[in-house]
C-alpha cells in the first residue's frame, strides 16, 4: 500500500500526507494531525507500517484516518460520529455527492445572517446537513458546533478576525473533491461507540488475519459540554474503559490529561503524554495554547495476540510534537 517512491516506513509516508495545508476540511483546535506521526512511529516500532483498517469511533475531523489512508498506511477507514451533522458531513464527502457539497461551499454567502440561518435550521437532506456542519464549523469560534458557541468576529463583527476569515472556499472545495476520490475505501456510521465496537469486534473475530487499529478520541472529561453537541456522562467514560479492557485488538486512546483520566487508565504501562500546543488568533493577537493530552497505547500486532497477554507494547513516553 505504501507509495512506490522509496517510502518504506509509516513515518515517512505519514510525513508526506501531513504536508497538505488542509488535511481535514473541518477545524478542530490543536488538530489531531499532530498525533499522526506518533501513531506512525508506533506502527513502525511494531513492524507493521501497513495495516488493513483504521477505525475511529469518535471521528470529529477524522485527521487520523485521512492521514493513514492517503499515506497508504491503511487500506480502509471506518469513521463514526454520534453527532448526525458530523456523520452526515463525512458520508457526503466520501460519496458520489461530494461534488454537490463542494459547489455549495463555492457558492456560499458567508455572513452573520447566514450563520444565524444555519444555526436555526433543521435540515432534512444529507447534503444540507453536511453543509450546515462545515459552515458552522468554519465560521464559529474554535470550530465548535455547540449551541452556546458564537460566530468568529462576534455578533458585532468588530474583531480583526471576521466571520469569513476561515472560509477559503476554493481550497476547501478542492480538498473535498480529492477526498471524494477515496469513497470506495471509507465507510461512515452514526452510531453509539458501544454498537460500533461490538459490530467490528465480531467481524474481526471471523477474520483473524485482519490487521486493524482502533483510534479512540472520545469527548473530554472537562468542558466537553462547551465543546461538543454530544458529550459523555460519567457512565460513558467508565463504559469506554470497560470496552477497551476487553478489546483484543490494537488500540490507541487520546484524552484530556486530567486526574480522572489518569486514574482510570493508571494500570496501563503504555500511558504517556503528548504536547498538543497550537496557536490561535483572538482579538487581533496570536496566542500559543498549551494543551497536553494523555495517550494510552495498546499496540501489538501478531497472530493470536490478546490484550490479556500484554497491556502495552510501547513504554511510557512523553512526546513533543510541534
Amino acid at each position: 500500500m505504501l507509495a512506490d517512491d522509496g517510502t518504506t516506513t509509516a513515518l515517512q509516508a505519514a510525513g508526506k500526507a501531513l504536508a497538505r495545508k488542509y488535511l481535514s476540511p473541518l477545524r478542530y483546535p490543536g488538530g489531531k494531525r499532530k498525533l499522526v506521526t506518533h501513531v506512525a512511529a508506533a506502527l513502525d516500532r511494531n513492524g507493521t507500517p501497513e495495516i488493513d483498517r483504521i477505525i475511529e469511533p469518535f471521528s470529529g475531523g477524522a485527521a487520523m484516518s485521512i492521514s493513514l489512508i492517503e499515506a497508504g498506511i491503511a487500506n480502509q477507514a471506518i469513521l463514526n460520529d454520534l453527532d448526525p451533522l458530523v456523520s452526515a458531513f463525512w458520508k457526503v464527502v466520501f460519496s458520489d455527492r461530494h461534488y454537490e457539497l463542494a459547489d455549495r461551499i463555492l457558492d456560499a454567502n458567508v455572513t452573520l445572517a447566514e450563520w444565524e440561518k444555519q444555526r436555526s435550521e433543521n435540515p432534512a437532506s444529507i447534503v444540507d446537513k453536511a453543509f450546515k456542519c462545515i459552515f458552522l464549523n468554519r465560521t464559529s469560534f474554535s470550530g465548535s458546533l455547540n449551541p452556546s458557541t458564537g460566530p468568529l468576529g462576534g455578533k458585532a463583527q468588530k474583531s480583526g478576525n471576521p466571520i469569513d476569515c476561515r472560509w477559503n472556499a476554493e481550497e476547501l472545495a478542492e480538498r473535498i473533491w480529492s477526498l471524494g476520490r477515496l469513497s470506495d475505501r471509507v465507510r461512515v456510521y452514526n452510531r453509539d461507540f458501544r454498537s460500533l465496537i461490538r459490530s467490528y469486534r465480531s467481524a474481526h473475530t471471523r477474520n483473524p488475519d485482519m490487521l486493524a487499529l482502533w483510534y479512540f478520541d472520545p469527548p473530554f472529561f472537562h468542558k466537553a459540554d462547551k465543546l461538543y453537541r454530544y458529550w459523555f456522562k460519567d457512565e460513558d467514560h467508565r463504559a469506554l474503559a470497560s470496552y477497551l479492557k476487553r478489546l483484543d485488538e490494537p488500540w490507541i486512546l487520546s484524552y484530556d490529561s486530567c486526574p480522572e483520566a489518569r486514574h482510570m487508565y493508571r494500570h496501563y504501562a503504555g500511558r504517556g503524554a503528548v504536547d498538543m500546543r497550537y496557536t490561535a488568533a483572538k482579538a487581533k493577537t496570536v496566542q500559543k495554547i498549551e494543551c497536553t493530552e494523555m495517550i494510552v497505547e495498546n499496540i501489538k500486532f501478531r497472530k493470536n495476540w490478546s490484550a490479556l497477554d500484554v497491556q502495552a507494547s510501547i513504554p511510557t513516553v512523553k512526546a513533543v510534537i510541534n
